[in-house]
Formats: C-alpha cells, structure tokens, sequence
C-alpha cells in the first residue's frame, strides 16, 4: 500500500472517529440536559396540578374529569391521583410510541430517564392524596435525533472542506517525496538524475544526500568515460591530423568486408597530395599542423554537408600524404567525389601547394583488404602518372544517374511499400551462454522477384525519400509475423536517422505500437551510435517515448562517439553493440582488449549490456567473457523452424 494511500485512511479514520466521539458526547450531555429540564418540568406539573386540585371539591368523578381533560392538554407520560390508602381515584396513561424518523437504536442509547414529579393533595387542613406526573418524553428524544442529524451533517461537510484542504497539502508534502522515490527508481536504472532539495527538513536531508550521490557516481563515469576517450584516441587516432589512423582504418575495413552487407555500394575514397611540401612547412612545424587540420576539417564538413548520401563514414589519415574515406549504402558517387575534391582544391588554393589526386573504388563481395587497397594505389598512381584533375573513379561507378533509372527505382519501391512486399533477415545474438537473446533482423524488399537485403536499395529509397516509410513497412511486418508465428522471441530493427527525424512516420509507428501493446515488448528498437551523436535531442526522445511503451532499446555500431553522447545515463539503453571494427583482429590486438574491457565496465556501470558484432566462431568465447562482453551477434542466417521455438 502506498503512503499516500496510508495517509488518506489516516485522515478518514480520525474524522470518522471525531464524528463518533462529537455525537456521542453531544448525545449523551444532551441526554443530561434534557433529564434535568424534564424532572424540573414534572415537579412544576405536579405542584400546579396538586394546588388546583386541593381547591376542587373532591368529587371523585369531578376530580378524574379535571386529571383527563389536563393529560388531553399537555404532554405527559402519566398522571395518577393517589390516596394515602393506596387507593386510586385517577390514573391515565399514554402509551410511549417513538417518532417513525428516529431510530431505534438512537432512543435506547439516548432516550432521557426521567424521574416523576410528585405533590401532595390536601382537603381541608388534611392530606387527601399524592398527584404523580411523568412527562411524555418521546417529543424530547425526536428532537435530540434531528440536533443530532443536523451536527453529523455538519461535521461531515467541515471534514469534507478540511479533507480537501487536506489533500492539497498532503499533495504540496507528496510532490518531493514523488521526486525522491523518481530518483531511487532512476538509480536501479543507472539514470543518475538529480532533484531540486524541498522545503521539509528531513525530505531534504534525503534529497540532498542523493543528490551528492548521484553527482559523485557520474563524477566518476564522466572519468572513466574520458579515459576510455584518451585510451581510444592514443590507440587509434593520428595526433597530428586527428582522424583514425592506418590501423584502425584496416580494422573497419576489415570488419566492413567481413560481416557487412556485401549488396550495397560500399566505397573507399582515396585522397593523396604530391609535391609542395615546401607549402606546408612555411609556417614551421605548427603551421603545418595547423593546415593540415584545415584540409581534414574541410573533408569532414563536406562529407556532413552530403551526410544523405551515405549511410555510415570513416575518414582516416592512412599515410602522411593520404586520406581514406569508407562510405556505406553510397548514392551518386560521381557527385559525392567532385564535391569532396572541390573541398580540399579550396584549402590548396596557395601558390606552391601540392597536388590533389583522387581514387573511388567500390567494395566488392570477393575482396579482401590487400586487393581493395591495391586496386585504389593502382588507380591512385594511374592518375597522378596522368595527372587527372579530377577523381578517378571506377569504371562500374563512373556512370550519371538517369532519370529512367530513378523512376523506375521509385517505381519498384513504392510497390513494395503499398504491397507490403516486405521481409526479414534474422540473424540470432547469443550470450557467452550459447543462449539465445534476440534476433537481429535486416529489411529486406521483394526486386524483380528475388528478395534482396536492405543494402542492395538503401542508397535509392534514402534519395527517394523512402527510406522511413519502408522502415515503417518492414516493423509492421515484424509486429504480424510475431503476432502469427505466436514466438516468444524478441526482434532488434536498425533504425536509420531518417526514421528517427521523421515526425509523421514516428506518430505512425507510435499508434501501431499502441495497436501491438501485447507484443511491443518482444520489439527493439536501435540506433546507429553516430545517429545518437549527430541528433543527440531527438535520439532522446526516441528513447523515452519508446521505454515508456515497453519496448528496448539499442545502439548500433558503438565504439567511436559513445562518449559524445549527452546523458548517457538517462537514456535507458537495453544493451548497445560494439562495431566490427573492434573484432576483425581482436585476438591479436591488445590495445583494443584494454578499450574494449573498460567499455564494458563502463556500459555495466549504466545498467547496459554488451554484445558484440562481426564474430564468426567460437574460439573467442572465453576471451569476451574475461573482457565482460554478453554475447555475440551470429552470422549464420535463421532458419524459420528455429523461430517457432
């Protein structure tokens, strides 16, 4: 039972119980009252009565005549004339009958016991008998019932009003100890929020003392945080440009070409300058450095700038002189290219500055990293020995974007989302346990009737401005196919930044999931880690709108800006997965060990659990359980039996 709750039947019981004590002692001093004023009444009766009668002759008929027509008259119980024999000359009697509107129970407890009045009746210089009035006092008992009657009701309406006035005070005292159990609650979710202190004093006390502990606990993640930013940072970034180095480079690459989605247009963009060195170093050794980070910013605004034509970019200084860029699910790379080599012609616009050349090659399924990197240094020295000025581009993506090529893509996607021709790679994440957690499921759309993977028309529906509504399509999907197969799975489905800044298509997916409230558990909900930093406000509320409809939530592909992103902690993440760049050589990488094992403690510390992405087999197991990983994204496709178990 809640305080409030407890308080409430407090304040009842002690009105109730001021009720019954007011009308009981209301009742039973009235009672007195009345007992007193009746016997005074009964002697007054009694004495005028006896002295009228001494005057009268005493007839008997006369005296019994004159006793009847005074019982008529008055209220009186009972009137009797008595001689001093024992002998009865008048006696009348009414029969008590209480008032139909007063309870029984009321006139037992209350009704008054009136002792009578008794006179002497003389005849002469003697005594002749003894007159005994007894007042009818059921008249007096009705009137006590409605005074009664009219304090209950009285008393009730004052401990209505005090129970109104009570009740906003008690919700005035409530409303910090709401925010105080807010704040413990918050705790058990590692969201480590704080609360302004109240007034009352011990409330305050508490307050005060969570809220040093909460400041104190992110204190020390805001550390940890930092130092995994100085560990990453030293392991995997040039100091002197500030992007990813060569290592980390191949390790992304390594990860793309092993477990990505091999049917988008995946590109490597490589930048190198010749000649002009002489440019660089006029300034000295600083002010070298000073335009290197000119050029780099200059790519890095660029790519922003042209951020909807990708869907995820890694830019990395791969020598003193080269720049690589990896773009994922590419749109209009002709386009994409001219606008990054225009960007850095811009920062070499000195006279005595260097050469920019330029190479774009596309991943293909069969790759590796050596023929990837050879193919773009081959191109790369074609075209200096040419001296292009302009990107070299591969041949397969050297080709402009006809109008019929777009309309019909707009035309096969469209179908696919009014058709609802929709479906879903799931692939199973596993805890160090071999236990089944969740499947990760990948859209995929019906095209010339083969089912193709979303990275084979990502790039297109992003352009087209598609790219929400078949997300949307693709979870409507998930909700029926739950709601049918009957599992008791749980399904994660990547978002993408479009999804999340859509406003009409998230309304859409909040009604459905009010629609599915039976199964919106057994749906999340995930992000990708540089969506979250880039619309840190709207991921926010992504979030919260979600938790609080029962879904989890996930972050995707986290390990470069997990750090960046505001008020983790509040957040409400479910569990977050590490990229594949991390695992690509992660039995014989240290320095990721180390990152890897404080990020963990890090994400525990949150309430956050940790799986990885891009592992293929099973020798790694005891080592992600030494670095606190809690399973495994697998790469072995489901097969639709498994679903039903």
């Amino acid at each position: 039972m809640s305080i409030t709750r407890e308080l409430w039947l407090a304040i009842i019981a002690v009105v109730l119980v001021a009720i019954v004590g007011s009308v009981s002692i209301h009742g039973a001093t009235t009672k007195r009252y009345v007992e007193e004023q009746l016997y005074s009444k009964n002697i007054d009766n009694a004495n005028m009565l006896a002295l009228t009668l001494s005057s009268l002759e005493k007839d008997t008929d006369t005296l019994d005549l004159f006793i009847m027509s005074q019982f008529d008259v008055g209220h009186y119980a009972s009137i009797m004339l008595q001689k001093p024999n024992g002998e009865i000359v008048s006696s009348h009697t009414h029969t008590v009958q209480l008032d139909e509107k007063t309870p029984v129970w009321f006139a037992s407890l209350f009704s008054p016991d009136v002792a009578p009045g008794i006179a002497q009746v003389t005849e002469g210089w003697g005594q002749f008998g003894v007159v005994t009035v007894e007042t009818d006092t059921t008249f007096a008992v009705a009137s006590m019932w409605k005074a009664t009657l009219r304090l209950i009701l009285g008393l009730s309406l004052v401990g209505t009003v005090a129970g109104l006035i009570g009740a906003w005070f008690l919700r005035m005292i409530m409303r910090p100890l709401d925010q105080v159990v807010e704040q413990a609650e918050s705790f058990s979710q590692m969201q480590f929020i704080q609360v302004k202190e109240p007034r009352t004093l011990e409330l305050k006390r508490v307050v005060r003392a969570m809220n040093f502990l909460a400041s104190n606990s992110q204190r020390i993640m805001d550390d940890e945080n930092t130092r995994l930013d100085i560990l990453r940072h030293k392991t995997q970034f040039d100091d002197e440009s500030g992007l990813a180095n060569r290592d980390y480079f191949i390790s992304i690459l390594k990860g793309q070409l092993a477990f990505r989605d091999t049917e988008g247009v995946n590109c490597i963009f490589l930048l190198r300058v010749v000649g002009g060195k002489e440019a660089f170093l006029r300034n000295g050794p600083e002010g070298r450095r000073k335009r290197l980070i000119q050029f780099t910013d200059s790519i890095n605004e660029c790519l922003a700038m042209h951020h909807h034509h990708y869907t995820d970019c890694r830019v990395a200084r791969m020598q003193k002189n080269e720049i690589g860029i990896l773009l994922t699910e590419t749109h209009d790379i002709v386009s994409l290219a001219e606008a990054i080599h225009g960007a850095c012609l811009a920062e070499l616009s000195e006279q005595g500055d260097p050469k920019l050349f330029q190479s774009v090659v596309r991943l293909r399924p069969d790759d590796n990293v050596a023929s990837t990197l050879m193919r773009l240094d081959t191109m790369l020295d074609d075209a200096i020995d040419r001296k292009m000025s302009e990107p070299y581009i591969e041949g397969t993506l050297d080709n402009p974007i006809s109008l019929v090529e777009e309309n019909r893509w707009k035309k096969v996607l469209t179908e696919g989302i009014t058709n609802q021709a929709v479906e879903t790679f799931n692939f199973p994440v596993l805890d160090s346990n071999r236990q089944l957690v969740h499947y990760q499921s990948w859209a995929g759309i019906e095209i010339d009737n083969d089912l193709r993977k979303s990275g084979y028309y990502t790039h297109w529906a992003r352009y087209l401005g598609l790219l929400p509504s078949l997300e949307l399509a693709t979870i409507s999907h998930l909700f029926s196919y739950i709601k049918k197969s009957g599992t008791n799975a749980t399904f994660a489905f990547l978002c993408s930044e479009q999804f999340i800044l859509n406003q009409e298509i998230l309304a859409q997916l909040y009604f459905q999931i009010k629609m599915n409230e039976d199964v919106a558990s057994q749906l999340n909900f995930e992000v990708r880690e540089s969506t979250a930093a880039r619309f840190p406000r709207e991921f926010e509320l992504f979030c919260t709108t979600l938790k609080a409809k029962g879904c989890g939530i996930g972050l995707k592909r986290v390990g470069e800006s997990f750090s960046q992103l505001m008020n983790v902690q509040e957040l409400g993440l479910d569990y977050v997965v590490i990229d594949s760049a991390f695992m690509a050589d992660i039995n014989y990488n240290p320095a990721n060990h180390a990152f890897i094992r404080g990020f963990c403690s890090l994400a525990h510390t949150f309430g956050i659990r940790v799986y990885a992405d891009g592992v293929k087999g099973n020798s790694t197991q005891n080592l992600f359980v030494e670095l606190g990983i809690d399973g495994v994204v697998s790469n072995i496709e489901v097969i639709e039996h498994l679903l039903n178990d």
